[in-house]
């Protein structure tokens, strides 16, 4: 069933998580809300006022049964979530109560919610955009400070307003490109060549500094996936214990004992984590289980935001580790140098660098200080303190303060259609620049305006609903 065929019908759903709690809250909208929630509440006056609690018995839409002591809220048109005529009832948290008043709900008229609905509804009446909406989920699913800081900030509308400023320009240039065509045989320009270049150049630095920070935001979001990596017996399992401060890992003296990848959730400064133990790397195996454990391994160090290749600083670095190095991917990489409680001496770094100049990716490393100062530890996995020390390094990268006003993307679709609206603008310069015609400009821009305007939900589909909504729980 399409959505907008629903939109004249009266819907209702339990808003509160399922399950038994102290009240629930059944939400009711659409144009015969106050109809249907007065059969069942003879205390409602016959005036009620908006944004005003009614306390009072719900009973039985035959009259026969009391059906709960409930409070009653009602929201008039254009004054509540949805835009339309809401009320919210406060009930007790049992749910054979909230069955029973949803039964009564529609049977009095009222029909049961899809997921999203609510939502969907302030999104066509013009409460929300398509981005404040997902917000809303992302806002409902947060698991850290940060991402539910983000996501209000993206209900409060701070990244729509970005997208409408970038959508304004587009449109603007458009407009004046699309008239100089208009006036091109009368020999006017209604716009310079360089007003154009400096503007496209301002719109592409925009849409580029939105795109960018999908990795920082997608990871804020969901959580930074970081793998621990490297070769059997170094103490990736103790510094797995240590991170999650939990003893999630078999942690023994017998090389291979990790067999499967071991995850585990923790927070640190706002921001969630989720650490994956993987099998300990070595070339030659004749257990078929290792083996398997190794492969997986590989995966999960390709599907990690942040790598922790981890070596034991007591043996240096041996040719085994050098080669699992080469095999790493390099996005996001620490190295890690476990056991510094065991080297009776100063740590020798410069002859550590030397060994990993022979790697791919680390050439040079004696002259890269940044590199020395925040993807080089020495640490013990039975110190405490190493565990601030690795997550604030980690941290930095992914910190909301890192990103200019805070506004980042963090949304798969938000990314795709800035990614394609970029790609247009900077295919638009490229074409300006070798001096193609404004006709071959307005294609571009056009393209660029159509995915701008398809985030903000200015242009939508049924598909398009479905993948936005779909993810929703009843009752929001």
């Amino acid at each position: 069933m399409k959505r907008i065929n629903r939109e004249p019908q009266t819907i209702c759903a339990v808003s509160t998580p399922h399950g038994v709690g102290g009240i629930s809250v059944i939400r009711v909208s659409g144009p015969k809300s106050l109809k249907i929630v007065k059969g069942l509440s003879d205390f409602l006056p016959e005036d009620v006022e908006s944004h005003r609690a009614y306390y009072g018995t719900l009973r039985a839409l035959d009259n026969t049964e009391d059906l709960d002591e409930v409070i009653v809220t009602y929201f008039k048109k254009g004054h509540s979530f949805t835009g339309e005529e809401t009320l919210e009832i406060s009930c007790h948290g049992s749910p054979q109560i909230c069955q029973k008043i949803l039964k009564h709900l529609i049977l009095a008229g009222a029909s049961a919610a899809e997921r999203g609905e609510f939502t969907y509804r302030a999104f066509m009446n013009g409460r929300v955009d398509l981005v404040q909406a997902e917000s809303v989920l992302a806002l409902i699913e947060s698991e850290s400070d940060n991402a539910s800081r983000m996501a209000l900030r993206q209900l409060k509308g701070h990244l729509s307003t970005k997208i409408e400023s970038i959508e304004n320009s587009v449109t603007w240039l458009m407009a004046h490109i699309e008239a100089g065509i208009d006036f091109s045989t009368e020999g006017l320009d209604l716009v310079s060549g360089k007003i154009v270049s400096d503007k496209l150049l301002e719109i592409s630095r925009e849409l580029s500094s939105l795109v960018e920070s999908y990795h920082s935001g997608r990871a804020l979001k969901d959580g930074i996936r970081v793998a621990l990596a490297g070769r059997p017996n170094v103490g990736k399992s103790s510094l797995l214990n240590l991170l999650l401060e939990d003893d999630r890992a078999i942690v023994t003296s017998i090389a291979g004992t990790t067999r499967d990848v071991i995850s585990g959730d923790t927070h640190y400064s706002g921001i969630k984590f989720t650490f994956l133990d993987t099998a300990g790397i070595r070339s030659q195996t004749s257990d078929e289980v290792e083996q398997i454990g190794i492969l997986k391994s590989r995966e999960a160090h390709e599907e990690a935001d942040v790598l922790l290749f981890v070596y034991d600083i007591s043996e240096g670095l041996k040719p085994e580790d050098v080669e699992i190095l080469r095999q790493l991917p390099k996005r996001t990489l620490f190295l890690v140098g476990n056991k510094v409680d065991l080297v009776a001496g100063a740590v020798e770094i410069r002859a550590i660098l030397e060994q990993l100049s022979s790697v791919p990716g680390f050439e040079n490393l004696t002259q890269q200080e940044d590199f020395i100062k925040r993807n080089l530890f020495f640490i013990s996995a039975l110190d405490q303190n190493t565990r601030p020390t690795i997550l604030n390094e980690i941290s930095v990268g992914f910190s909301v303060a890192n990103i200019q006003d805070g506004v980042l993307l963090s949304n798969s679709r938000h990314f795709e259609n800035l990614s394609k609206a970029l790609s247009n603008i900077n295919h638009c310069r490229e074409l300006l620049g070798i001096g193609m015609g404004s006709e071959f400009l307005a294609v571009d821009l056009k393209e660029a305006l159509i995915a701008i305007q398809e985030t903000l939900g200015k242009r939508f589909d049924d598909q398009v609903m479905d993948r936005v909504f779909k993810e929703f729980c009843l009752g929001k």
